[in-house]
């Protein structure tokens, strides 16, 4: 077995304390933020135009390759989980159930140069008072 030197234990400590409850201590001060927003650098002003160029088109098309077979295995997995929640409940849990669904199932399965430019948001899934009930 292997001996590991303190300082690294209280290292590890400091580490994990600083980035759960005690992160609001250290998070930035107005004034950092103020001038952190003024040292901004020229790419990092936003596109005037949201209209979709063929760099956008081609870049959803490259996502596309990734986001719809992750998508499918997402729904597929929902789905199950939709099943399996409606037999455990015996039905009763149809809202949960139809949430579970609509969290893998719904939303947009294709990328396009609309959603990478912003001109359209990426809609995951529905949102509860969008489906019709609160």
């Amino acid at each position: 077995m292997t001996k590991s030197p303190r300082w690294l234990s209280v290292v590890l400590v400091v580490i994990l304390a600083s980035t759960g409850p005690l992160a609001v201590l250290s998070s930035p001060t107005p004034a950092d933020a103020q001038a952190q927003s003024s040292m901004r650098m020229v790419g990092d002003e936003p596109v005037p135009s949201v209209e979709p160029t063929e760099g956008d088109r081609l870049g959803a098309n490259f996502m596309n390759v990734v986001y719809v077979p992750g998508k499918a295995i997402i729904c597929g997995i929902g789905t199950v989980g939709t099943v399996a929640l409606l037999l455990v409940t015996f039905g009763t849990g149809y809202r949960t159930a139809r949430d579970v669904f609509m969290e893998g199932c719904g939303g947009d399965w294709l990328l396009t140069g609309e959603h990478l430019s912003g001109k359209v948001p990426l809609q995951p899934y529905p949102l509860p008072t969008e489906r019709g009930y609160n």
